[in-house]
């Protein structure tokens, strides 16, 4: 008995806490908390990446929002002005007539 509170009171000076921490619950429970947190199947690296994944894909889905919005865009003018789709998105012209391009500076973010 004596060297068991010999070794509690070692270990308890190391780590700077009190003896009376240092009993069986403790041990458990830290030694859990350690598990849990870098050996588990669900540990803290783990959910890091999900959460760096799941963030990546609602960006991407934004972005393919965006251009569903603007698929939807253009085949409504397709349905409405066929000549003017073509003439504006494929360039196309009629004999003897001369294309000029104005382009416009966007923000890309």
């Amino acid at each position: 008995m004596a060297k068991d509170k010999k070794i509690r009171e070692e270990v308890a000076s190391v780590l700077g806490v009190s003896p009376k921490w240092i009993n069986k619950f403790t041990i458990v429970t830290v030694l859990f908390i350690v598990w849990l947190t870098f050996f588990d199947k669900h540990n803290i690296f783990a959910y890091q990446k999900l959460k760096g994944t799941i963030s990546n894909m609602e960006q991407e889905k934004e972005r393919l929002n965006d251009e569903i919005a603007q698929a939807l865009k253009d085949k409504e003018d397709l349905k409405n002005n066929h000549e003017k789709f073509a003439r504006e998105k494929h360039l196309m012209h009629l004999p003897g007539e001369e294309i000029i391009l104005i382009e416009s500076k966007k923000d890309k973010k």
